[in-house]
């Protein structure tokens, strides 16, 4: 009896603990479910949507501050409510804070307690404002749908994906440079439009929706898409890609050299031409193979040997394989990088060549 006793009063104790450990209710908090940071005029402007439940819809809040925590704070002086961010769904950072510099931004997510440094992360075109202030059907576009653009890649092949925390992770990678879909505002909407690549945080270029795909494919990161092919004096198909496994491998002595390797099965989906001798499945496969390894060539010209970001992770691979070549190369990777050669090879295999009357596309 003394033992239960014992028990029940230490039950007792503990729930008291609890309901006066000081943490606000639900309806005193404001729960976050967007967050865009832009720098303007030597501070940060921050938008914000939320919402005081998970019913209610999204509301549009701005606030200014000399970092994004001040700024962020000053949300309790407009609302009443204490910010709630396990709720948020993503960050979109503006075109100005990118030309700036990201770390003194991304310092908050990843940092502060009540963040989580593995929601969805954009970059905008223009402002991070005019992303989450865009309207659809007279009303504010939810977040749960500009989250989606960020796995659209797995169905179109010409969208990366990135978190804070993988975004922080690459640009602390041996050579890395990270990347950061680009999303731009329309009237009607928000949409991916390509991908911009970073030393370190701060923006050094943009890969077109082509050269996003190249890259994807390169790094491994291709799942599906869709792929036009035209063949001269025939027509043009369009193929669906279905997966792609990618290889790279890495020559140290002398001058460093890099090989890419990409297999990638497909689908004939449609095509304007009829069967002949001209339309052979050949063709189509050493047509779409030409055109991916343009891709993943024209990607790496230009960020790898023009804008000098090794965002296809060569020096975190030759730092794997050759420890001591990127202890000599290390301290001057961008020029050494720059200076290496790279050769992408590219094999296309058709596994299905069906018309939607059951029909072969295909003599």
């Amino acid at each position: 009896m003394k033992r239960a006793l014992c028990v029940i009063l230490a039950a007792l104790f503990l729930a008291a603990g609890l309901s006066g450990c000081g943490y606000p209710e639900l309806y005193e908090r404001i729960l976050i479910h967007g967050i865009g940071v832009d720098w303007e005029d030597g501070e940060y402007l921050v938008t914000v949507r939320s919402s005081t439940s998970a019913e209610e819809g999204e509301e549009l809040f701005t606030c200014q501050g000399p970092t994004v925590l001040e700024a962020l704070s000053s949300l309790s002086l407009s609302t009443g409510r204490e910010p709630f961010y396990s709720h948020n769904y993503l960050v979109v950072f503006g075109m100005g804070c990118a030309r700036r510099g990201l770390d003194d931004c991304l310092d908050f997510f990843v940092r502060y307690y009540n963040t989580r440094p593995t929601v969805k992360l954009f970059l905008s075109a223009g402002t991070a404002q005019e992303v989450l202030s865009i309207e659809k059907d007279s009303q504010l576009m939810r977040m749960s749908e500009l989250q989606a653009l960020g796995g659209s890649g797995r169905y179109n092949g010409q969208a990366v994906d990135m978190d804070i925390l993988r975004f922080v992770n690459d640009s602390k990678r041996e050579g890395g440079a990270p990347v950061l879909p680009l999303l731009q505002a329309e009237e009607d909407g928000v949409e991916v439009v390509g991908t911009a690549y970073f030393e370190r945080s701060q923006v050094k270029g943009v890969l077109d929706s082509e050269q996003t795909r190249g890259y994807l494919a390169a790094v491994g990161w291709l799942e599906r898409g869709e792929l036009a092919v035209s063949l001269e004096d025939a027509g043009t198909a369009t193929l669906s890609l279905r997966s792609a496994e990618s290889k790279i491998t890495s020559r140290a002595e002398g001058t460093p050299s890099f090989q890419v390797e990409i297999q990638v099965e497909a689908d004939l989906s449609a095509a304007d031409f009829a069967p002949g001798p001209d339309a052979s499945r050949t063709q189509l496969e050493s047509a779409a193979a030409r055109q991916l390894t343009d891709n993943a060539v024209s990607a790496i010209q230009q960020a790898v040997e023009r804008d000098r970001c090794d965002i296809f992770g060569f020096g975190d691979l030759l730092y794997r394989r050759s420890p001591g070549v990127w202890r000599d190369m290390a301290a001057d990777w961008q020029n050494q990088m720059a200076q290496s050669q790279f050769s992408v090879e590219v094999s296309v295999t058709l596994r299905r060549l069906e018309e939607e009357n059951g029909g072969s596309l295909l003599s």
